[in-house]
C-alpha cells in the first residue's frame, strides 16, 4: 500500500496574522518550491458587530493580492522568474490550484 501525503496552504486567515510584506515573504517559499500548494482563499466572517463578512472579504482577498504581486515582483526583480512565469504562478494561486483540486 502507497501513502500519499497532501498538504496545501490555505491562505484565507493570514490577513488577520500578518500584514501583505510578512505575507509576500511566505508566499515566495511556497511559490519557489510549491506553487501548485498554494489555495486563495478568505474567511469572510464577521469578527465583531461593527464588521460583517464584506469587510473581512474584502480585506483577506485586497491583501493576499497585494502580497502575491510583492512576491512575483520581487522574484522577477531578483532573476528567479520571468514575467510570463508570474503571470502563470498568479493565475495558479487565485484560480487553477482550486480547479484541479476540485475538479472544475
Amino acid at each position: 500500500m502507497t501513502r500519499k501525503t497532501v498538504l496545501k496552504v490555505l491562505t484565507s486567515m493570514w490577513s488577520f496574522m500578518a500584514g501583505p510584506r510578512e505575507q509576500a515573504a511566505f508566499l515566495r517559499v511556497w511559490l519557489t518550491s510549491w506553487p501548485e500548494k498554494i489555495l486563495f482563499g478568505t474567511d469572510a466572517t464577521p469578527n465583531t458587530d461593527e464588521t460583517s463578512w464584506e469587510e473581512t472579504g474584502w480585506l483577506a482577498s485586497h491583501e493576499l493580492r497585494e502580497a502575491l504581486a510583492m512576491a512575483l515582483t520581487d522574484m522577477i526583480h531578483d532573476g528567479e522568474i520571468t514575467r510570463g512565469r508570474a503571470s502563470e504562478l498568479a493565475r495558479m494561486v487565485l484560480r487553477d490550484n482550486a480547479k484541479k483540486l476540485y475538479g472544475f
